[in-house]
């Protein structure tokens, strides 16, 4: 099976060294680590146990590297290709795993199906740049059943290694749904029998917000939307800054609406989604326009959700449809709240069909939401609120 490459703990220097200068280095592509949970070492404890996958030497040393820097991470094990990757899910039931998409053998896309519908693990896709390859290849990986993408730590790249462990750290503590296979898209699924009823609205905007997990509940929204869908959409997901225009892309390769990032001044106009661009606030200063604020993080986040969704709620009331999708965290919930006292109507996403309730469950508890719905019914629903149908979704 090949040498470990390190010696149980921070990864070391020395063999990091040895990796950053030779690239066709000898060193061993498959390693299990001492630690992990598979009787090769004493146990994990309460640290979290990381597989790295990736065809590069240097890549994986470097994502060890900076996954040392908490020591509450620990490498259990590496591999260079898919294949490789299967198997050691299985040995070593890690808690979370970081995977590269095109590798020889088996590549990454191949290689998360499998493990998804045999053991699902967190799965965290690393890709160098996001505008190096097509979107539809790193997002297919979240269609499979990966919860996150993040950018390949570089050679003393700071940000970037902080920003993966805390993914790491996050998506650790994530529960994963096993995928079977992909589902065959279908149609427009029919309504719950209802357990209550809200009379119908008058639609003037649909405001999004959405974190972990949300990628994908966004992509089989927009994809069963229709063309004619009759009010604007405005999305807040949470997602690293390289990643905004690619998933704008991605999603609008699926979705009959036209979908791009927003920009200031530019018009709310029926058919077409905006999504909130990194590095600013989306908000909504007055009917039929869009703005851009700078400013801070609130409640961590920039763009934010709830702001978004509060700017929804002083301009639109009664007309303003709130979505608090999956994610970590509470952004979005205040938000809601503000929607649902302005008379508009406030959505969540239920317990039973989210990656991370913590966004919806945060909504739930400041009691901001009229009606919980299965992610998989939120274009039905939509379409049937802009029908001007009662809304009857069991909550």
């Amino acid at each position: 099976m090949g040498r470990s490459i390190t010696q149980g703990g921070p990864v070391r220097q020395d063999l990091v060294d040895v990796a950053r200068r030779r690239l066709g280095s000898q060193a061993p592509a498959l390693a299990i680590l001492p630690g992990s949970r598979t009787g090769y070492g004493q146990g994990m404890g309460k640290k979290v146990s990381v597989l790295v996958v990736d065809d590069s030497l240097i890549c994986r040393q470097l994502i060890c590297e900076a996954l040392s820097k908490d020591p509450d991470i620990e490498v259990v094990g590496t591999c260079a290709d898919g294949k490789q990757a299967v198997e050691m899910t299985r040995e070593l039931r890690p808690h979370v795993i970081t995977m590269d998409v095109d590798m020889p053998v088996m590549d990454g896309l191949t290689a998360t199906e499998h493990i998804m519908a045999e053991c699902p693990t967190p799965i965290l896709v690393l890709t160098a740049d996001p505008r190096s390859q097509a979107p539809e290849l790193t997002y297919r990986a979240l269609e499979l059943g990966a919860l996150a993408l993040q950018i390949k730590p570089a050679i003393d790249a700071g940000p970037d290694a902080w920003n993966l462990v805390r993914e790491i750290r996050l998506l650790s503590s994530v529960r994963v749904i096993r995928h079977l296979r992909r589902p065959q898209r279908g149609p427009l699924l029919p309504p719950r029998v209802a357990t209550s009823v809200l009379p119908a609205v008058s639609m003037g905007v649909v405001v999004v917000a959405a974190s972990t997990g949300g990628p994908q509940v966004l992509f089989k929204m927009l994809s069963e939307l229709p063309a004619d869908f009759p009010a604007p959409i405005v999305i807040v997901q949470h997602i690293n800054a390289a990643f905004a225009e690619s998933l704008a892309g991605w999603l609008a390769g699926a979705s009959k609406l036209k979908v791009r990032l927003a920009q200031d001044g530019e018009p709310l106009m029926p058919g077409h989604v905006l999504i909130a661009p990194p590095g600013q606030h989306t908000v909504i200063p007055f009917r039929g326009r869009v703005g851009l604020k700078p400013g801070v993080e609130r409640d961590g986040h920039m763009p934010s959700g709830t702001m978004l969704l509060e700017s929804a709620a002083r301009t639109y009331g009664r007309r303003a449809v709130g979505l608090v999708l999956t994610g970590m965290g509470a952004d979005g919930a205040d938000g809601l709240l503000a929607i649902k006292q302005a008379g508009g109507l406030a959505v969540a996403q239920n317990e039973e069909s989210c990656v991370v309730f913590g966004m919806p469950g945060a909504a739930v508890e400041r009691k901001a939401v009229d009606h919980l719905i299965h992610g998989d019914e939120v274009a039905a629903t939509l379409v049937r609120l802009a029908r001007g149908e009662s809304l009857a979704v069991g909550r």
